[in-house]
């Protein structure tokens, strides 16, 4: 993704997204890089004299920097232990070996603590390179950046990401080929469907699994419960759901929605996220509603955008009322600054395009 961002913020190893040249203020020399270029630490000290507002780079995706190779890797080994049902890795996470087992979700927590004012973008939710793994570590991502905004301690943070990652274990129940089937389900097949939250919670009743915590097994029961009370396996609403439960149910919404299905596409983040928003208080608890609209960013700050009236800008404040409309500037003016949540003038301008040249 591109960004915008001002010279004295710029990292070494960053790659630039568009051509500079300028004269050096310091030296009269002629600075000019392409772009690709890499930056080092050399190339940013002689960009700092240079007359710049700033520089455009690509920056990489924020998954990239909470799950890294290593880390993806031992988190997909992880779900595929935590998936075979017949091995002991349930246990191995709560019982003698839960330093080794549990160790990847202990950085992985560490590393959302570490963060200051974290947000995601959807290419940070992006992992096309393991489809089979994509909706359980995009929920497990969101749910556990919701929980820091929530202000949730940290041994509750762990218990809720292993609650993320296992929330549709149940779906070993289901029949073969049922949730791929490439047509929406008939009313018969989706009451089917609903069975997979209670096979999951009687998966994790079983007494080989005692070790894994209550907070765990109903976050895995009733991340399908409705706030106004109609949703399933019981009907809960308001905070007769538990907290994971709540949270979980947003992450899982938003994952579903923006990912193709084999009987719709994906939705564009914009729709995903003005229907959490348009289903605060009755699909979801608008408290973790208004925590997940903190930490979900559709335009990150720095990013080019495309507006309804043609003109091309660049974020440069988020409204955490609304994500879908942040502050920006002109590309060709940077001294217009516009609102596009508060500034009336503007309220019949939208986003309507992230640019990624």
């Amino acid at each position: 993704m591109i960004k915008f961002v001002s010279v004295d913020r710029v990292k070494p190893g960053v790659t630039l997204a568009k051509d500079i040249y300028g004269v050096d203020t310091f030296t009269g020399k002629i600075v000019m890089l392409k772009v690709g270029q890499k930056l080092t630490m050399a190339h940013i000290t002689k960009l700092m004299g240079l007359d710049l507002q700033g520089i455009y780079i690509n920056e990489p995706p924020v998954a990239s920097e909470l799950l890294t190779g290593d880390t993806k890797t031992e988190l997909f080994h992880l779900i595929d232990e935590l998936e075979a049902t017949g091995t002991p890795a349930f246990l191995s996470l709560y019982k003698e070996k839960i330093e080794d087992a549990s160790s990847i979700l202990n950085d992985f927590v560490d590393t959302v603590l570490r963060r200051d004012d974290l947000r995601l973008s959807m290419e940070s939710l992006d992992f096309h390179e393991n489809l089979r793994y994509a909706h359980t570590v995009s929920t497990a991502v969101i749910s556990i950046v919701i929980a820091k905004e929530l202000g949730m301690s940290k041994p509750d943070m762990l218990d809720l990401t292993l609650a993320a990652l296992i929330h549709d274990i149940g779906d070993k129940k289901l029949p073969d080929g049922l949730l791929d089937k490439p047509a929406r389900l008939t009313e018969d097949e989706y009451e089917i469907v609903k069975t997979h939250t209670t096979h999951g919670y009687g998966i994790l009743g079983h007494e080989d699994f005692s070790a894994i915590s209550e907070p765990v097994k109903s976050g895995v029961l009733s991340h399908h419960e409705r706030f106004d009370g109609s949703g399933y396996p019981n009907g809960l609403g308001g905070e007769e759901i538990p907290l994971f439960a709540r949270i979980i149910a947003v992450a899982d919404v938003y994952s579903a929605l923006t990912a193709d299905r084999p009987y719709r596409s994906a939705y564009q983040v914009s729709e995903a996220i003005e229907y959490i928003m348009g289903n605060a208080d009755r699909q979801f608890d608008a408290i973790v509603v208004a925590a997940f609209l903190k930490i979900i960013s559709p335009y990150p700050i720095g990013s080019c955008v495309r507006l309804s009236s043609g003109e091309r800008a660049v974020v440069s404040k988020q409204n955490p009322e609304n994500p879908l409309r942040p502050v920006v500037f002109l590309m060709d003016d940077p001294t217009a600054v516009i609102d596009l949540y508060h500034d009336k003038c503007f309220y019949n301008v939208v986003v309507t395009d992230l640019l990624d040249e």
